[in-house]
């Protein structure tokens, strides 16, 4: 089996964190934005298009990966009024989760946009707000070449984007094509700040 796709690794990342934080009632991945009244407030999460960089392709496939997930917040309320308020709060919650989450800022380099547009309906005396967003997420892909062979070691290195020095240059970088320049705002920074070594049965 393949491995997951940028896309689809960030796409169960947010719904996690909108299940951790228990941003709404109903929180789902199903692809559509088909959900009933009974089942509101809601937050639907999906993959959006993704397009990919080259950093140079020199010994592996490395991309910058722009990607974009969408999400789609739908409340109900008994008027224009209540329901606005209600997407307002709900939206909010959902930006905060989102780039305030850990785990997500970890793996992304940047957010270069988010787009977003609400919308508010009648029917009959009940009144629904949706906020339908497109959060654009960068990040670091590399694919190593397809090469069959026994593998007997592993090493795992570590050059973390949140432990960093501001103006450090380092030779020999772990990972060259992902160190940003000093000085530097985040990591990577070209050091290791931890590792290990597994050593694989045969």
């Amino acid at each position: 089996m393949a491995d997951p796709t940028g896309r689809s690794t960030m796409r169960k990342m947010v719904v996690a964190a909108f299940q951790a934080a228990a941003a709404a009632p109903t929180i789902q991945s199903p692809g559509d934005w088909s959900t009933p009244p009974a089942k509101l407030p809601a937050i639907l999460v999906r993959c959006g298009d993704d397009q990919k960089i080259s950093n140079g392709n020199i010994g592996e496939t490395q991309f910058n990966t722009d990607l974009v997930i969408e999400i789609r917040g739908i409340v109900s309320g008994p008027s224009g009024e209540a329901a606005q308020d209600a997407l307002e709060d709900l939206g909010a919650t959902i930006e905060d989760i989102l780039l305030r989450n850990v785990a997500i800022r970890a793996q992304t380099q940047d957010f270069p946009m988010i787009a977003t547009v609400t919308e508010i309906k009648s029917e009959g005396r009940l009144h629904f707000g949706a906020v339908s967003m497109a959060v654009h997420f960068q990040i670091y892909e590399a694919f190593d070449p397809d090469v069959e062979t026994t593998l007997e070691r592993m090493t795992v290195t570590a050059d973390l984007r949140n432990v960093f020095d501001a103006s450090g240059t380092y030779p020999n970088p772990p990972f060259p094509d992902a160190v940003q320049p000093a000085p530097r705002t985040s990591g990577p920074d070209g050091r290791a700040e931890g590792g290990f070594d597994i050593e694989l049965p045969q």
